[in-house]
């Protein structure tokens, strides 16, 4: 017993160590495909394009847009927008199962929206495409839901750490968002996969005669004095309006392209022409269009001090409508590095003014800028060891991890309360998938009638004898029937109970129409269980007729309250 065991754990984590290996080679990959991308518009398209410049860059994000538009269209429709909440909802619903082909797919179509000048992160389109690897491996073994559920969120956890050469965060990340839970046996695959990832990115880059370091090189910062404590709680508060704001914007865009009458293919042009406006017009007036892309080279700028404070203030705005743009018109990428982006420039701004009214109590506006990434991150997504260990590992600055802590703390409280749902989750709830903070699922949310329904429904006429009734009870062990009219239309239901009632001498006389329930409880196919409860409310029901959506009087399955704690039985086994 002990050795089957212990073999089971080795297999386990070897295949934890097969999925970093794979997140770390793909990751790789992704980096230089963006680069190319980027060569391919920017250089190559640029050239063709010369004697527009400089106001080709409208058009560019928009060529991108088209093919962007064709590829999610015509082969993944899943790998539109930022892709964790496709992850989450695989891991939610569907027992870690994702389609192999999402990962070639969202690694090209990302790596257009970006190379072509989306506002976007190319930390989103890795989780999607490291999950799909994990989930790959897991279905071609055969493995449970749960073991693909882990080995997904070891795919997600290796994209991290690989990206950004950020195990500790990657890991936290993937317990945090994906898996929601903190068991050895999961944590220990996922660990495995993070640092397997991380050691195969660096190898990768060594080879190719790149650094494996932090992202950003910065001075170790810290506290000035005790009482500048109260300015990074300001701060926490401003990023949690900040990150409440970015949420809202995304998901407003989505809508209006949702209900925008075009192609869905061309929406995403639509998105990148807007996008390149934005950015043609921050190039006529500074010299640099800094929302295009991912965004590091213009944080780095503000680490250095080359963007003036009018212009810091502006991309806090501009960010958020062109990321908003991008993936709410159907482009392609994460929202993780556009809240690093956004909350730099939050900090920035505001560390700016602080320092300047209080020179002597303050630290420079660079920290003010660490401590925003880590505090708009931490509300949108509510991961807040994640985005307190994560600018730890880009930047290398420990000193400042009390403010960080700190803000991280309060933005994400500041958020949640007038927030329901993360950045991530909003569109899980639009789905009908609730998430709550006790890292559960409303699991009677995620199973639909439909799927546990019995089709081949046994009714009986209304006209029929109890005598027959009692027969046809006896012979099929029911202890419910639909009852129809001639025309074979729903008109009540006949329980056990409502026969026992009747006195035997009576059964000849009787039919199923004098003692039958008339006042029904109908379900719709498409309904959910807790829509169910929810209709029950105080009513004593256990049988429950399935009717058409377009006519209520037609029946097309019927289920049990056994069926019910069957299914939810099973859905938590998973």
């Amino acid at each position: 017993m002990k050795e089957g065991i212990k073999s089971n754990i080795i297999f386990y984590n070897l295949l934890a160590i097969i999925t970093g290996i794979f997140c770390g080679i793909i990751a790789i990959v992704f980096r230089y495909l963006i680069i190319g991308f980027q060569y391919l518009f920017f250089n190559v398209l640029g050239s063709f394009l010369g004697h527009l410049y400089p106001y080709y860059i409208i058009i560019i994000p928009a060529i991108g847009g088209i093919f962007v538009g064709l590829l999610t269209h015509y082969f993944a429709k899943e790998t539109k927008g930022h892709g964790v909440p496709e992850v989450m909802t695989a891991v939610t619903l569907h027992g870690g199962k994702i389609r192999p082909v999402v990962a070639g797919v969202k690694a090209i179509v990302s790596a257009i929206s970006i190379g072509s000048g989306g506002s976007a992160g190319k930390e989103g389109p890795i989780i999607q495409i490291g999950s799909t690897i994990g989930s790959t491996i897991a279905q071609k073994l055969g493995l449970t839901p749960y073991q693909t559920k882990v080995l997904v969120t070891c795919g997600a956890a290796g994209g991290i750490a690989a990206i950004f050469n950020t195990p500790i965060a990657g890991v936290l990340f993937g317990i945090e968002l994906i898996l929601r839970e903190v068991k050895l046996k999961s944590l220990t695959a996922i660990i495995i996969s993070a640092v397997f990832a991380t050691i195969t990115a660096q190898v990768l880059l060594n080879y190719l005669g790149v650094q494996a370091t932090y992202i950003f090189f910065l001075p170790q910062y810290t506290l000035k004095t005790p009482i500048e404590i109260i300015f990074y709680l300001i701060l926490g508060l401003l990023a949690g309006f900040v990150a409440i704001l970015f949420t809202k914007s995304l998901y407003g865009v989505e809508d209006l392209f949702e209900k925008m009458k075009a192609p869905e293919f061309v929406k995403p042009a639509i998105g990148g022409l807007f996008v390149g406006l934005i950015g043609l017009v921050l190039f006529l007036s500074t010299g640099n269009p800094y929302v295009f892309g991912i965004g590091f080279e213009t944080m780095d700028l503000l680490f250095g001090g080359q963007i003036v404070f009018a212009v810091i203030l502006a991309l806090i705005f501009l960010k958020i409508i062109a990321t908003s743009l991008t993936l709410g018109s159907g482009g392609s990428g994460g929202v993780f590095t556009p809240a690093l982006f956004i909350g730099s420039m939050t900090g920035g701004a505001f560390g700016t003014v602080v320092h300047k009214i209080f020179p002597t109590i303050t630290a420079t506006y660079e920290a003010y800028a660490i401590v925003g990434m880590a505090a708009v991150f931490a509300g949108g997504s509510n991961a807040i060891l994640t985005a307190i260990v994560l600018v730890f590992e880009m930047t290398g600055n420990y000193m400042i991890i009390l403010p960080v802590m700190l803000a991280c703390v309060i933005s994400t409280s500041f958020y949640k309360f007038y927030m329901e749902d993360t950045i991530y989750t909003v569109k899980l709830r639009h789905r009908g998938i609730i998430i709550n903070q006790e890292m559960d699922v409303n699991q009677m949310k995620t199973i639909a009638v439909k799927d546990i329904m019995k089709t081949d429904v046994e009714t009986v006429a209304e006209d029929l004898s109890l005598l027959k009734l009692s027969e046809k009870i006896i012979n099929t062990g029911h202890m419910a029937f639909p009852v129809v009219h001639q025309r074979n239309k729903l008109v009540g239901i006949v329980t056990h109970s409502d026969f026992d009632k009747i006195d035997e001498k009576d059964h000849h006389n009787l039919k199923v129409k004098d003692v039958m329930t008339e006042e029904l409880i109908t379900v719709q196919p498409e309904d959910n269980l807790e829509d169910v409860l929810l209709k029950l409310g105080d009513e004593e029901l256990s049988h429950f007729p399935v009717v058409d959506i377009t006519d209520p009087e037609k029946i097309v399955g019927f289920f049990t309250k056994g069926d019910i704690i069957r299914a939810y039985t099973k859905k938590r086994a998973d």
